[in-house]
């Protein structure tokens, strides 16, 4: 069953337009985090030659870096894929019932590939608990 046109032209588009301006700001997040992690590297080498090494500090502040880059890449990732998507028919359709999902939750997240219901019940059955990340 195709739903290819439960979305309008001006609602993909205007879709399209979002998730392009956000794939952007990650590409430019990454980005400066990337150059940030140089030269904070650099600094704490020089800081460390200084004054003595502070170990921990610097790798809590390292794995800090990391999981925020990680953290872009990853949605890079689920916003590129989402865009791909976009352009076929079962963008818009929840993986697991088949039913539509409501543009106003796209507008939200574009890469959503579940209804509420569905998401929810994700989920907790993975025990997120009360703090849902639709």
């Amino acid at each position: 069953m195709s739903h290819y046109h439960y979305l309008t032209i001006e609602q993909r588009e205007r879709l399209d337009g979002q998730m392009r301006g956000r794939i952007a700001t990650l590409l430019g997040e990454i980005g400066q985090g990337l150059r940030r992690s140089t030269h904070a590297e650099a600094g704490r080498l020089a800081d460390a030659l200084e004054s003595g090494d502070d170990a921990p500090a610097a790798d809590l502040e390292n794995a800090l870096e990391v999981a925020a880059l990680e953290r872009e890449g990853a949605e890079l990732r689920e916003m590129l894929a989402a865009r791909t998507r976009l352009h076929t028919p079962d963008y818009g359709v929840c993986a697991d019932c088949g039913a539509d999902i409501p543009y106003v939750r796209l507008e939200v997240m574009p890469t959503a590939t579940r209804c509420v219901g569905c998401q929810s019940r994700l989920e907790h059955a993975q025990g997120a608990g009360s703090t849902p990340s639709l």
